[in-house]
Protein backbone atom coordinates (compact mmCIF):
# COMPACT_ATOMS: atom_id res chain seq x y z
CA UNK A 1 0.00 0.00 0.00
CA UNK A 2 1.37 3.43 -0.98
CA UNK A 3 0.72 6.19 1.57
CA UNK A 4 1.25 9.95 1.45
CA UNK A 5 1.37 12.31 4.43
CA UNK A 6 0.59 15.86 3.31
CA UNK A 7 1.65 18.34 5.98
CA UNK A 8 4.49 17.27 8.26
CA UNK A 9 4.22 19.38 11.37
CA UNK A 10 3.82 17.82 14.80
CA UNK A 11 0.54 16.05 14.03
CA UNK A 12 1.73 15.01 10.58
CA UNK A 13 4.68 13.22 12.13
CA UNK A 14 2.31 11.38 14.46
CA UNK A 15 0.23 10.31 11.44
CA UNK A 16 3.38 9.16 9.66
CA UNK A 17 4.44 6.97 12.60
CA UNK A 18 0.94 5.49 12.87
CA UNK A 19 0.84 4.74 9.14
CA UNK A 20 4.31 3.17 9.22
CA UNK A 21 3.11 0.73 11.88
CA UNK A 22 0.52 -0.75 9.52
CA UNK A 23 1.52 -4.18 8.24
CA UNK A 24 0.98 -3.59 4.52
CA UNK A 25 2.33 -0.06 4.09
CA UNK A 26 5.18 -0.20 1.61
CA UNK A 27 5.99 3.24 0.24
CA UNK A 28 5.47 6.11 2.69
CA UNK A 29 5.93 9.57 1.19
CA UNK A 30 5.98 12.79 3.22
CA UNK A 31 5.22 16.12 1.55
CA UNK A 32 5.31 19.62 3.02
CA UNK A 33 6.08 22.82 1.06
CA UNK A 34 7.56 24.32 4.23
CA UNK A 35 10.27 21.68 4.72
CA UNK A 36 13.60 22.99 6.00
CA UNK A 37 16.90 21.13 5.94
CA UNK A 38 16.24 19.64 9.37
CA UNK A 39 12.74 18.59 8.30
CA UNK A 40 14.11 16.72 5.29
CA UNK A 41 16.43 14.73 7.53
CA UNK A 42 13.64 13.91 10.00
CA UNK A 43 11.27 12.87 7.19
CA UNK A 44 13.83 10.44 5.78
CA UNK A 45 13.91 8.62 9.13
CA UNK A 46 10.26 7.66 8.63
CA UNK A 47 9.78 7.50 4.88
CA UNK A 48 10.52 9.30 1.64
CA UNK A 49 10.55 13.11 1.54
CA UNK A 50 8.84 14.37 -1.63
CA UNK A 51 10.52 17.34 -3.31
CA UNK A 52 7.85 17.94 -5.96
CA UNK A 53 4.41 19.48 -5.60
CA UNK A 54 1.19 17.75 -4.57
CA UNK A 55 -0.01 17.11 -8.11
CA UNK A 56 3.23 15.36 -9.07
CA UNK A 57 3.02 13.27 -5.89
CA UNK A 58 -0.52 12.14 -6.71
CA UNK A 59 0.37 11.45 -10.35
CA UNK A 60 3.64 9.61 -9.78
CA UNK A 61 3.19 7.84 -6.45
CA UNK A 62 -0.52 7.06 -6.92
CA UNK A 63 -1.07 6.72 -3.15
CA UNK A 64 -3.77 4.37 -1.92
CA UNK A 65 -4.15 6.51 1.22
CA UNK A 66 -3.53 10.22 1.77
CA UNK A 67 -3.37 11.81 5.24
CA UNK A 68 -4.25 15.52 5.14
CA UNK A 69 -2.40 17.14 8.05
CA UNK A 70 -2.07 20.70 6.76
CA UNK A 71 -3.62 23.85 8.35
CA UNK A 72 -7.45 23.73 8.30
CA UNK A 73 -7.91 26.32 5.53
CA UNK A 74 -6.42 23.82 3.06
CA UNK A 75 -8.15 20.63 4.23
CA UNK A 76 -11.06 20.61 1.79
CA UNK A 77 -9.05 21.49 -1.33
CA UNK A 78 -6.32 18.91 -0.68
CA UNK A 79 -8.83 16.20 0.26
CA UNK A 80 -10.76 16.84 -2.96
CA UNK A 81 -7.60 16.52 -5.07
CA UNK A 82 -6.66 13.28 -3.30
CA UNK A 83 -10.14 11.82 -3.76
CA UNK A 84 -10.14 12.72 -7.44
CA UNK A 85 -6.78 10.92 -7.75
CA UNK A 86 -8.45 7.75 -6.44
CA UNK A 87 -7.02 7.73 -2.90
CA UNK A 88 -8.71 7.03 0.40
CA UNK A 89 -8.35 10.09 2.62
CA UNK A 90 -7.89 10.65 6.34
CA UNK A 91 -8.30 14.37 7.02
CA UNK A 92 -7.41 16.18 10.22
CA UNK A 93 -10.05 18.09 12.15
CA UNK A 94 -11.89 20.21 11.26
CA UNK A 95 -12.98 18.68 7.98
CA UNK A 96 -13.29 22.19 6.50
CA UNK A 97 -13.69 25.78 7.68
CA UNK A 98 -17.18 26.29 6.27
CA UNK A 99 -20.21 24.18 5.48
CA UNK A 100 -19.93 25.33 1.85
CA UNK A 101 -16.41 23.90 1.58
CA UNK A 102 -17.61 20.76 3.35
CA UNK A 103 -20.40 20.31 0.81
CA UNK A 104 -17.94 20.71 -2.08
CA UNK A 105 -15.89 17.98 -0.48
CA UNK A 106 -19.04 15.86 -0.17
CA UNK A 107 -19.69 16.25 -3.91
CA UNK A 108 -16.21 14.88 -4.66
CA UNK A 109 -16.93 11.98 -2.31
CA UNK A 110 -20.20 10.87 -3.95
CA UNK A 111 -18.66 8.26 -6.28
CA UNK A 112 -17.00 6.59 -3.24
CA UNK A 113 -18.97 7.54 -0.09
CA UNK A 114 -16.72 5.57 2.26
CA UNK A 115 -13.41 6.88 0.97
CA UNK A 116 -12.95 9.65 3.56
CA UNK A 117 -12.44 9.54 7.31
CA UNK A 118 -12.18 12.50 9.71
CA UNK A 119 -9.67 12.49 12.56
CA UNK A 120 -11.92 12.73 15.62
CA UNK A 121 -9.20 10.95 17.54
CA UNK A 122 -10.33 11.45 21.14
CA UNK A 123 -13.32 9.19 20.47
CA UNK A 124 -10.82 6.33 20.32
CA UNK A 125 -8.79 7.03 23.46
CA UNK A 126 -8.91 3.88 25.65
CA UNK A 127 -10.81 5.61 28.49
CA UNK A 128 -13.33 7.15 26.05
CA UNK A 129 -13.87 3.73 24.49
CA UNK A 130 -14.47 2.40 28.01
CA UNK A 131 -17.07 5.12 28.62
CA UNK A 132 -18.71 4.40 25.26
CA UNK A 133 -19.00 0.76 26.29
CA UNK A 134 -20.56 1.70 29.65
CA UNK A 135 -23.13 3.86 27.90
CA UNK A 136 -23.93 1.12 25.37
CA UNK A 137 -24.42 -1.32 28.25
CA UNK A 138 -26.88 1.06 29.94
CA UNK A 139 -24.67 1.52 33.00
CA UNK A 140 -25.84 5.13 33.51
CA UNK A 141 -29.28 4.79 31.94
CA UNK A 142 -30.40 7.38 29.39
CA UNK A 143 -27.72 10.02 28.80
CA UNK A 144 -29.42 13.43 28.88
CA UNK A 145 -26.55 15.88 29.43
CA UNK A 146 -22.89 16.24 28.52
CA UNK A 147 -20.37 18.87 29.54
CA UNK A 148 -16.95 19.19 27.88
CA UNK A 149 -14.19 21.50 29.05
CA UNK A 150 -11.03 22.11 27.03
CA UNK A 151 -8.41 24.17 28.83
CA UNK A 152 -5.42 25.42 26.87
CA UNK A 153 -3.82 22.42 25.18
CA UNK A 154 -0.21 23.48 25.65
CA UNK A 155 1.93 20.89 27.40
CA UNK A 156 5.04 22.39 29.09
CA UNK A 157 7.98 22.25 26.73
CA UNK A 158 5.82 21.49 23.70
CA UNK A 159 5.35 23.87 20.78
CA UNK A 160 1.86 25.08 20.00
CA UNK A 161 0.32 25.55 16.55
CA UNK A 162 1.75 28.04 14.10
CA UNK A 163 0.43 31.46 13.12
CA UNK A 164 -2.23 29.75 11.00
CA UNK A 165 -4.24 29.07 14.19
CA UNK A 166 -4.57 32.79 14.91
CA UNK A 167 -5.61 33.49 11.31
CA UNK A 168 -8.55 31.08 11.40
CA UNK A 169 -12.09 32.51 11.43
CA UNK A 170 -12.72 32.53 15.17
CA UNK A 171 -8.97 32.36 15.87
CA UNK A 172 -7.55 29.69 18.16
CA UNK A 173 -11.04 28.64 19.27
CA UNK A 174 -11.64 27.18 15.79
CA UNK A 175 -8.57 24.98 16.20
CA UNK A 176 -9.77 23.63 19.57
CA UNK A 177 -13.56 23.49 19.21
CA UNK A 178 -13.88 20.31 17.11
CA UNK A 179 -12.71 18.03 19.93
CA UNK A 180 -15.34 18.91 22.57
CA UNK A 181 -18.03 19.28 19.88
CA UNK A 182 -17.63 15.80 18.46
CA UNK A 183 -17.37 14.28 21.93
CA UNK A 184 -20.66 15.86 23.03
CA UNK A 185 -22.41 15.08 19.73
CA UNK A 186 -21.36 11.43 19.88
CA UNK A 187 -23.31 10.93 23.11
CA UNK A 188 -26.22 13.35 22.55
CA UNK A 189 -26.82 13.20 18.79
CA UNK A 190 -27.63 15.91 16.25
CA UNK A 191 -27.34 19.55 17.27
CA UNK A 192 -30.61 21.45 16.71
CA UNK A 193 -29.83 24.77 18.38
CA UNK A 194 -26.80 26.76 19.45
CA UNK A 195 -26.12 29.71 21.73
CA UNK A 196 -22.64 31.00 22.55
CA UNK A 197 -20.77 33.67 24.48
CA UNK A 198 -17.14 34.73 24.92
CA UNK A 199 -15.33 36.49 27.75
CA UNK A 200 -11.89 37.39 29.04
CA UNK A 201 -10.19 35.72 31.97
CA UNK A 202 -9.27 39.19 33.27
CA UNK A 203 -10.93 42.56 32.62
CA UNK A 204 -9.38 44.46 29.74
CA UNK A 205 -7.49 41.49 28.31
CA UNK A 206 -8.04 39.64 25.04
CA UNK A 207 -10.89 37.16 24.74
CA UNK A 208 -9.82 33.84 26.20
CA UNK A 209 -13.05 32.02 27.17
CA UNK A 210 -15.79 30.55 24.99
CA UNK A 211 -18.94 28.75 26.12
CA UNK A 212 -21.59 27.20 23.90
CA UNK A 213 -24.89 25.61 24.85
CA UNK A 214 -26.02 22.92 22.41
CA UNK A 215 -29.62 21.77 22.10
CA UNK A 216 -29.10 18.20 20.93
CA UNK A 217 -31.30 15.36 19.81
CA UNK A 218 -31.09 13.59 23.17
CA UNK A 219 -30.37 16.38 25.64
CA UNK A 220 -28.36 19.49 26.42
CA UNK A 221 -24.64 19.80 25.87
CA UNK A 222 -22.24 22.41 27.21
CA UNK A 223 -18.87 23.11 25.59
CA UNK A 224 -16.31 25.39 27.22
CA UNK A 225 -12.93 26.44 25.78
CA UNK A 226 -10.32 28.29 27.82
CA UNK A 227 -7.08 29.75 26.49
CA UNK A 228 -6.05 30.82 30.00
CA UNK A 229 -6.60 27.78 32.22
CA UNK A 230 -3.53 26.13 33.74
CA UNK A 231 -2.65 23.29 33.58
CA UNK A 232 -4.16 22.04 30.34
CA UNK A 233 -7.32 20.00 30.71
CA UNK A 234 -9.72 18.11 28.51
CA UNK A 235 -12.61 16.56 30.36
CA UNK A 236 -16.07 15.22 29.58
CA UNK A 237 -18.88 14.57 32.06
CA UNK A 238 -21.86 12.46 30.97
CA UNK A 239 -24.99 12.54 33.11
CA UNK A 240 -27.60 9.82 32.84
CA UNK A 241 -30.78 8.76 34.58
CA UNK A 242 -28.90 6.04 36.49
CA UNK A 243 -25.45 7.53 37.02
CA UNK A 244 -22.60 9.73 35.80
CA UNK A 245 -19.36 9.15 33.90
CA UNK A 246 -16.37 11.46 34.27
CA UNK A 247 -13.64 11.25 31.64
CA UNK A 248 -10.31 13.02 32.17
CA UNK A 249 -8.34 12.92 28.93
CA UNK A 250 -5.36 14.66 30.52
CA UNK A 251 -5.09 12.04 33.27
CA UNK A 252 -6.24 9.29 30.88
CA UNK A 253 -8.98 8.00 33.16
CA UNK A 254 -12.70 7.24 33.20
CA UNK A 255 -14.80 6.98 36.35
CA UNK A 256 -18.28 5.49 36.70
CA UNK A 257 -20.41 7.01 39.49
CA UNK A 258 -23.67 5.30 40.46
CA UNK A 259 -25.91 5.44 43.53
CA UNK A 260 -25.38 2.76 46.16
CA UNK A 261 -27.97 0.95 48.25
CA UNK A 262 -28.42 1.42 52.00
CA UNK A 263 -28.81 4.36 54.33
CA UNK A 264 -27.45 7.72 53.16
CA UNK A 265 -24.31 7.33 55.25
CA UNK A 266 -23.71 3.74 54.17
CA UNK A 267 -24.37 4.59 50.51
CA UNK A 268 -21.84 7.43 50.66
CA UNK A 269 -19.25 5.15 52.27
CA UNK A 270 -19.79 2.51 49.58
CA UNK A 271 -19.57 5.10 46.83
CA UNK A 272 -16.38 6.60 48.28
CA UNK A 273 -14.80 3.15 48.48
CA UNK A 274 -15.83 2.39 44.91
CA UNK A 275 -14.39 5.68 43.63
CA UNK A 276 -11.14 4.99 45.48
CA UNK A 277 -10.84 1.56 43.87
CA UNK A 278 -11.56 3.02 40.44
CA UNK A 279 -8.93 5.68 41.00
CA UNK A 280 -6.35 3.02 41.85
CA UNK A 281 -7.36 0.98 38.79
CA UNK A 282 -7.15 4.07 36.54
CA UNK A 283 -3.68 4.84 37.91
CA UNK A 284 -2.50 1.27 37.39
CA UNK A 285 -3.83 1.24 33.81
CA UNK A 286 -2.07 4.51 33.06
CA UNK A 287 1.26 3.38 34.51
CA UNK A 288 1.06 0.07 32.65
CA UNK A 289 0.02 1.82 29.45
CA UNK A 290 2.90 4.29 29.65
CA UNK A 291 5.39 1.53 30.43
CA UNK A 292 4.25 -0.65 27.51
CA UNK A 293 3.85 2.27 25.08
CA UNK A 294 0.09 1.76 24.57
CA UNK A 295 -0.71 5.16 26.11
CA UNK A 296 2.19 7.08 24.61
CA UNK A 297 2.03 9.36 21.61
CA UNK A 298 -1.65 9.93 20.78
CA UNK A 299 -3.13 6.48 21.48
CA UNK A 300 -6.55 7.54 20.19
CA UNK A 301 -5.12 8.69 16.88
CA UNK A 302 -3.14 5.48 16.49
CA UNK A 303 -6.29 3.45 17.21
CA UNK A 304 -8.31 5.48 14.70
CA UNK A 305 -5.61 5.08 12.02
CA UNK A 306 -5.58 1.31 12.58
CA UNK A 307 -9.38 1.13 12.24
CA UNK A 308 -9.30 3.33 9.14
CA UNK A 309 -6.73 1.13 7.40
CA UNK A 310 -8.71 -1.97 8.30
CA UNK A 311 -11.80 -0.35 6.77
CA UNK A 312 -9.83 0.47 3.60
CA UNK A 313 -8.63 -3.14 3.29
CA UNK A 314 -12.09 -4.62 3.89
CA UNK A 315 -14.11 -2.05 1.94
CA UNK A 316 -16.01 -1.07 5.10
CA UNK A 317 -17.30 2.36 6.23
CA UNK A 318 -14.64 4.52 7.91
CA UNK A 319 -14.60 4.83 11.73
CA UNK A 320 -15.53 8.54 11.50
CA UNK A 321 -17.58 9.20 8.35
CA UNK A 322 -17.77 12.41 6.34
CA UNK A 323 -21.19 13.28 7.75
CA UNK A 324 -19.88 13.45 11.31
CA UNK A 325 -17.13 15.82 10.21
CA UNK A 326 -19.56 18.03 8.29
CA UNK A 327 -21.89 18.21 11.30
CA UNK A 328 -19.05 19.57 13.45
CA UNK A 329 -18.13 22.14 10.78
CA UNK A 330 -21.77 23.28 10.61
CA UNK A 331 -22.01 23.69 14.39
CA UNK A 332 -18.75 25.65 14.48
CA UNK A 333 -20.07 27.95 11.76
CA UNK A 334 -23.26 28.54 13.70
CA UNK A 335 -21.31 29.26 16.88
CA UNK A 336 -19.33 31.93 15.02
CA UNK A 337 -22.59 33.39 13.72
CA UNK A 338 -24.13 33.52 17.22
CA UNK A 339 -21.03 35.23 18.56
CA UNK A 340 -21.15 37.77 15.73
CA UNK A 341 -24.86 38.55 16.20
CA UNK A 342 -25.00 37.92 19.97
CA UNK A 343 -28.38 36.27 19.43
CA UNK A 344 -29.41 32.76 20.51
CA UNK A 345 -29.89 30.23 17.73
CA UNK A 346 -33.30 29.12 16.54
CA UNK A 347 -34.10 25.43 16.71
CA UNK A 348 -36.12 25.65 13.51
CA UNK A 349 -33.35 24.40 11.21
CA UNK A 350 -31.77 21.24 12.64
CA UNK A 351 -28.35 20.10 11.45
CA UNK A 352 -28.58 16.76 9.72
CA UNK A 353 -25.78 14.26 9.52
CA UNK A 354 -25.04 13.30 5.94
CA UNK A 355 -24.19 9.75 4.99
Amino acid sequence: MNVAIVGCGRIGRVHAAAARSQRDVGRLVLHDPGFTGTDWAAARLVGEAWAGDLDSLLDEVRPDVVHVCTPPATHAAIAIRALEAGAHVLVEKPLALSAADGLRLGAALRPRPGALCVDHNFLFEPHVLRARRWVAEGRIGHVFAAQAFYGIDMVPGERGPGAWALDLPGGRFTDLLPHPLYLVAHFLGEVHGVSARTASSRPGEATSELSALLECERGLGMVQISLASVPWELGLTLRGTAGTIRIDLAAQSATLIRPRAGSRRLALLRQTADLGLQSLANGARRLTGKATGRLRGYPGLRALVARFYEAVRAGLPPPVPYGDGLAVVSVMERIRLRLATRQPASASRPLRRLA
